[in-house]
């Protein structure tokens, strides 16, 4: 037996060899970790507010919500601009309430990007299913206007 002793360095590289490797192959997902959570709180007290006082989903039912939204946003943007931090209603951040108007118009638009992929593809579907249902009775050779 030896009277060898290591320094830390050596130490951390004999566990890291001798040690199971640990693999998670999520280098390509968002990195949620990066959320700035304090800032999502104020966010979560200020979409508690409106749920309680308009209902869960009703964000949604607004007409015209993109314009509204916006609006929204951009006074309590200019609020906090003219050193007005806090909502008078609710006393929360004019900031928060901003980041939600966004969110809302954000999550809006990502669904009706999503609603609209999905009717491209079901029409490129229907045309291709409407195509492969065509009995294909000659080959490329056949000329349509001459019938040889």
């Amino acid at each position: 037996m030896s009277n060898y002793l290591m320094n830390s360095e050596e130490a951390y590289a004999l566990i890291a060899k001798n040690a199971p490797i640990g693999r998670k192959f999520d280098s390509e997902k968002p990195m949620m970790q990066l959320l700035p959570s304090k800032a999502l709180v104020e966010v979560s007290k200020v979409l508690s507010f409106g749920a309680n006082k308009y209902g869960k989903e009703n964000w949604r039912e607004l007409d015209n919500l993109q314009d509204r939204y916006t609006g929204g946003a951009l006074r309590h943007i200019f609020a906090h601009m003219d050193d007005e931090f806090k909502d008078p209603e609710t006393n929360y951040s004019h900031l928060a309430h901003a980041v939600c108007g966004l969110l809302f118009k954000l999550e809006i638009e990502l669904e009706k990007d999503k609603e609209e992929r999905l009717r491209e593809l079901v029409s490129d579907e229907h045309r291709e299913s409407a195509d492969a249902s065509k009995p294909q009775f000659f080959g490329e050779t056949y000329h349509k206007e001459t019938g040889v």
